[in-house]
């Protein structure tokens, strides 16, 4: 197991851990031992297929000699590159997955990281508009509202430009400049505006983007 998958089954032990300790201190049964067990069971089969799949997109990213320009994003170092075989036409800071985890009060919870995989640009849209999700007042201890409610509409957060990846994942702009280079968003890789365009203009649906 390399270091990457590691440090990633660590961070979600620890979460399941804390989230033990929150519910005994709220008077509510903690987990058995044996639970705790399968947990952990289920964690380091988890960190085997991440390392699986890493192993295949470094492969993947070897191989690449179409010609085509394509996206690699090193979660670990926060480091967005645009690529053209193996020539690196740019490079830029991004921000990924915070690695938080969350909770309701219903019992829902969330896994703040970005996935890792190989993707496709689906789509590329000018000004989006972001449409708060339920763990977006979970995690300020606001009541969530209707799915239809205009509370939920908010604009100029996600910079100028985003790339679509798929499952609500982009790649877009960001408010928080100061912490591009670490891992703050809820999933999403974020750029600064300059990096933004740059990436923009220059991928097209269908373009590859590697994440790993």
């Amino acid at each position: 197991m390399n270091t990457d998958t590691y440090l990633r089954s660590v961070l979600l032990l620890i979460a399941l851990l804390a989230t033990a300790a929150s519910r005994t201190a709220s008077g509510e049964s903690s987990p058995s031992l044996g639970e705790l067990r399968a947990s952990v069971a289920a964690l380091g089969g988890e960190a085997a297929r991440l390392e699986e799949e890493n192993r295949g997109l470094r492969a993947m990213l070897a191989q690449q000699e179409d010609g085509d320009v394509y996206i690699v994003v090193e979660t670990e170092n926060n480091r967005l590159t645009l690529r053209q075989n193996n020539t690196v036409l740019h490079t830029a800071v991004c921000g990924t997955g915070s690695r938080k985890f969350i909770e309701a009060e219903t019992g829902t919870n969330w896994f703040f990281e970005t996935p890792m995989g190989s993707f496709s640009v689906l789509g590329k849209e000018r000004n989006p508009v972001w449409i708060r999700p339920n763990w977006s007042y979970v995690e300020e201890n606001m009541p969530i509202p209707p799915a239809n409610d205009p509370d939920r509409i908010v604009r100029g957060v996600l910079g100028k430009y985003a790339l679509l990846l798929g499952n609500g994942y982009k790649i877009h702009g960001t408010t928080w400049t100061k912490l591009l280079g670490t891992h703050f968003t809820h999933g999403c890789v974020s750029l600064g505006d300059a990096d933004l365009e740059l990436v923009y203009s220059t991928a097209k649906i269908g373009t590859k983007v590697y994440l790993y």
